[in-house]
């Protein structure tokens, strides 16, 4: 038995307001590579749904640079730790501490030897290095507070400029790299600068809305292109500059959420991009490579730019946090929701690839996702949230609310008319709507002294497991008069299942008809019992070492996929349940859920933001 990844789908970058957000382009100007969370992210310009991830850090990290050869990447992250690995391969060259807190960004010079990594420290605020050895090659030097940019000449005489919060910008004579002066034209902090692609001149972007030009060699003044008091100007911090490849145009983004370009030698405004009128709408972020222009928002979209265009040609969109829950439809539409509320959808509906996620539309005010379910013949899915709601949702919209006594952990849809859900207060409720209106109200459930921790629904059968480690099953009588949840009550069926030794976290019937009934557990202990009766099929199930987050059955139902904190990802056999495919660290962090989208193609999602599509063979 043995798999493969097909697709990887990438999470956004990590983004903190009011900071720049580095982001950097292979020199043949194919890649483009940026941090999220504790994991590296190289994508492709033409078709950013291609992608791959580096997951070398253990710390959060803050940014990564190709090589001037290509060949290298180094990435840095917020402990100040310095990673260079080959940029195809991922294998690890060297790693340095240069600084002792977070690196706000790398240069290389064009031999591909000498790093410059700048940021913020006790001692000090950058530091410049061999990629191999280590061995210092320059001192920084001049600066009072954090270095936010850097870069570095790409031909001889060497020269490097930073700048930095302290309003300032230096220049440095090299190699090895030696203060020479400081440029104090800014007011203000000093966001980012670069040297333009034929090294003649370089430019600097702060908060006081300014840019500047100043010669390449000398580090001299030049002047500055578009003052702020000109019509045009950008009205807020600029965060980003880039230069086009021919050095004659610029692209800044700026916190007044436009992207703008510049002519240098005519000092006019060509054009102006708005983003949106949103706080997330923010501009961190920028890259100009060959044909490719992109600014990064705040809310981690990334938009793909063109001269002369007033609007983005193109918008990414994906998560920044942990995917807490997701849901398949039976259209194969994958709901994602992650830890800031952000709610995606995948269609997975045609073999080839899905491309990237698109927004649910509707708010969610910010709650984090806890639990999702969908009908098994439904577009609709039910979503419950943080904030102590349950949505509905449907062809990428929110379509309904409901408030809830408390917040949902577990949620089975028994049909479009009616949800069940089991609350973070240990209580089960019904959530029944018309179309029109939405009803909640509790039900009592018979014959248990532990709390409800998890339901599940399959053809009438209702499975609930709780606290102590028990399963039990029961059917559901609705009063024809109505159905509102008062008229609701669970009728056991005599079917227990027990021996778990923790909580159950999840439970999940097989399809065609419900025959099996799988059950995880807090310790990572997976079930597998008959749904009617009860009997055990199998108790091997125990390869996990964590939490059992979420388990699909393929279609066929002779094999089920787990999801667990310990961040694998493994697929089980019901005929031979000593044999398994162990997708070990599947998803950094944790692997929050897992469907099915045929026999063979198992769809993950995971605490790194990402959703993994995995191809099984030979099981």
């Amino acid at each position: 038995m043995s798999y493969t990844e097909k697709e990887y789908f990438a999470p956004a970058p990590t983004t903190i307001r009011g900071q720049p957000v580095r982001l950097s382009a292979s020199p043949q100007n194919d890649l483009f590579t940026y941090a999220s969370g504790k994991t590296i992210i190289i994508r492709s310009l033409a078709d950013p749904s291609k992608s791959s991830e580096y997951t070398g850090h253990t710390q959060a990290t803050t940014m990564a640079r190709f090589s001037s050869s290509g060949y290298y990447i180094a990435s840095g992250d917020a402990q100040g730790n310095v990673r260079i690995w080959d940029a195809k391969t991922h294998t690890l060259k060297s790693q340095f501490r240069p600084i002792s807190d977070r690196i706000n960004d790398l240069g290389w010079d064009h031999e591909s030897q000498r790093v410059m990594a700048v940021g913020d420290g006790k001692t000090n605020f950058g530091h410049v290095f061999l990629y191999d050895s280590g061995n210092t090659v320059g001192c920084i030097e001049g600066h009072s507070r954090r270095i936010n940019a850097c870069a570095l000449r790409q031909r001889r005489p060497f020269r490097a400029v930073t700048c930095a919060d302290d309003g300032k910008c230096v220049f440095y004579f090299g190699a090895p790299y030696k203060y020479n002066r400081a440029l104090t034209e800014h007011k203000g902090f000093v966001h980012d600068v670069r040297y333009s692609p034929d090294d003649e001149m370089f430019v600097s972007v702060g908060a006081d809305r300014c840019i500047f030009l100043y010669d390449g060699k000398t580090g001299d003044a030049i002047r500055q292109v578009a003052k702020t008091d000109k019509e045009g100007a950008h009205t807020g911090s600029i965060f980003a500059v880039a230069w086009s490849p021919d050095a004659k145009m610029l692209v800044t983004s700026a916190a007044d959420r436009t992207c703008k370009f510049w002519d240098v030698a005519a000092d006019a405004l060509i054009g102006t991009v708005c983003m949106g009128d949103e706080v997330g709408d923010q501009q961190v972020g920028n890259l100009w490579a060959g044909e490719h222009i992109i600014s990064l928002s705040l809310s981690g979209n990334i938009n793909k730019l063109q001269v002369g265009v007033d609007a983005p040609v193109q918008v990414i969109t994906g998560h920044q946090k942990t995917i807490t829950a997701a849901v398949l439809t039976a259209e194969k539409v994958l709901y994602t929701g992650s830890y800031d509320g952000k709610l995606c959808t995948w269609d997975f509906s045609k073999d080839q690839a899905c491309g990237s996620a698109v927004a649910v539309d509707g708010s969610t005010g910010g709650a984090r996702l806890d639990a999702a379910a969908t009908d098994a013949s439904s577009s609709v899915v039910a979503l419950g949230f943080m904030d102590n709601s349950l949505r509905l949702a449907s062809d990428l919209k929110i379509t309904a609310s409901v408030a809830l006594p408390a917040e949902p952990r577990s949620l089975a849809m028994v049909s479009l008319e009616l949800t069940l859900a089991v609350l973070l207060n240990d209580t089960l409720v019904a959530i029944a709507s018309d179309g029109q209106q939405q009803q909640c109200a509790g039900i009592l459930i018979p014959d248990s002294q532990s709390a409800p921790k998890a339901v599940a629904h399959s053809n009438g059968l209702i499975a609930l497991g709780f606290h102590d480690g028990t399963v039990r099953t029961y059917t559901l009588s609705q009063n024809n008069n109505g159905n509102t949840g008062s008229m609701l009550q669970l009728l056991p069926t005599g079917t227990f299942i027990e021996g778990h030794n923790r909580e159950i976290t999840v439970l999940e019937f097989s399809p065609q008809g419900g025959v099996h009934l799988a059950s995880g557990d807090a310790g990572g202990k997976i079930f597998v019992s008959q749904a009617k009766d009860g009997a055990l099929v199998t108790a091997r199930w125990g390869s996990h070492t964590a939490r059992i987050y979420g388990i699909a059955w393929s279609p066929s139902g002779l094999h089920a996929a787990s999801a667990s904190l310990d961040g694998h990802l493994i697929i089980w056999s019901i005929e031979r349940p000593l044999k398994n495919i162990q997708l070990r660290n599947a998803h950094l962090g944790g692997t929050t859920s897992v469907h099915y989208l045929s026999d063979t193609r198992v769809v993950s999602t995971g605490a790194d933001g990402g959703v993994k599509v995995w191809e099984i063979t030979n099981h």
